[in-house]
């Protein structure tokens, strides 16, 4: 009995479901005009706390819901009012309301520190990070966001390269002829030996790039932290000079430029974390039913869309959109549909196509394959 208790613990309080970690207190924070003024939006510090010395990392969610289907094509970091977290527009612009992101405060489970860009550490468009964990790891996986530490307001895309000449790890500008901005800080997040963590390369020449991993696979409900990787291997190292965000699409998880007419290139290499919203020891619940499904897929010359009942009555328009982010065919509706809909696209060239139902519950969004 003893032994049976102590497996049962171990699998509760261990590595946790299916081996995923929980790595501190975290959510999908939504703008909204109650939460924004002017270039930030205030974080909920009843979840993710308000301590000044914590290190919060965010990633860009698109599409939650209806009114959160905005692009983010400005850089925004982090900054402590004095009281609480919120995130920025870089530009000082109006920060936009239509906004949502991933927030985690990382508590356990790894590492986390601050890194500032100096002269003594940096050389052109990039600064090497000096940690023992990272020195000479050239393989380490993590993660950062930019924080407003030293009032210097920095516009620029940054990723993540491997200095193999110092055999250390960078944060590097996007656009390779500016360097970065002296006093420029970044929250750092190096996760402990695990399985919520990957890179992921992607192999197609679109604006989006699959995700494939059995704690993404079949739950809408992950939450998704991701960095670009510049990499040293010549097949696969390349710039992406935009922000890039996650968006659940309705077939699975994906990785996205900000700006659809700029595809990624194959080969394009990204740290993924996947967190829990619950704590070790709790079963999440299971997602909810697919509320969009499309019949046939692939499809030669019609195609039927099916989507629940409430997302029939307050259904608003269905697009069809390529990959680059051009729509081929909209058409808008008023409610009470019938099931199920259905498109002709005998005019559509065989592909790779996204459908989008904008509904009064929020977006739903699946992948349609046309061939011939």
């Amino acid at each position: 009995m003893k032994k049976l208790l102590l497996l049962l613990f171990v699998i509760l309080f261990g590595q946790g479901v299916i081996g995923q970690n929980y790595f501190g207190p975290n959510y999908v924070h939504q703008n909204h005009a109650s939460n924004c003024s002017g270039d930030y939006t205030i974080l909920d510090g009843t979840i993710i706390g308000t301590d000044m010395a914590d290190h919060i990392l965010f990633t860009h969610l698109y599409g939650p819901d209806y009114l959160h289907s905005t692009y983010m094509t400005k850089s925004h970091g982090l900054w402590y009012t004095g009281s609480e977290w919120s995130i920025f527009n870089e530009t000082q612009a109006a920060i936009d309301t239509g906004l949502a992101f991933n927030v985690l405060n990382p508590k356990t489970n790894g590492t986390t520190f601050m890194h500032t860009v100096t002269l003594a550490n940096s050389t052109g468009n990039w600064s090497d990070i000096d940690d023992p964990l990272l020195n000479g790891n050239s393989t380490a996986v993590f993660f950062i966001s930019k924080t407003w530490e030293n009032g210097v307001y920095d516009s620029a895309h940054v990723g993540i390269w491997y200095d193999s000449f110092n055999s250390k790890w960078a944060v590097y500008n996007e656009d390779a002829a500016t360097p970065l901005k002296e006093g420029s800080t970044y929250n750092i997040f190096v996760p402990a030996d695990g399985t919520s963590f990957y890179k992921h390369t992607a192999n197609s020449p679109y604006y989006i790039t699959e995700l494939d991993n059995p704690l993404l696979n079949g739950n809408p409900d992950a939450r998704i932290f991701v960095v670009h990787d510049y990499t040293n291997n010549s097949l696969t190292q390349g710039y992406i000079n935009d922000e890039i965000g996650v968006w659940y699409s309705g077939a699975g998880w994906t990785i996205y430029n900000e700006d659809p007419s700029h595809p990624f290139f194959v080969g394009a290499t990204f740290n993924v974390l996947i967190i829990r919203d619950f704590p070790v020891g709790i079963a999440n619940n299971p997602p909810e039913p697919a509320k969009i499904k499309v019949t046939p897929n692939p499809a030669k010359e019609k195609i039927a869309v099916l989507l629940n009942t409430s997302s029939l009555k307050s259904l608003k328009e269905i697009r069809i959109s390529s990959m680059d982010g051009q729509i081929l065919i909209h058409k808008d509706y008023t409610g009470n549909q019938d099931n199920p809909i259905v498109f002709d696209l005998s005019s559509v060239a065989p592909g790779l196509y996204v459908l989008t139902a904008v509904t009064a519950e929020g977006t739903l969004s699946t992948k349609v394959n046309v061939v011939r």
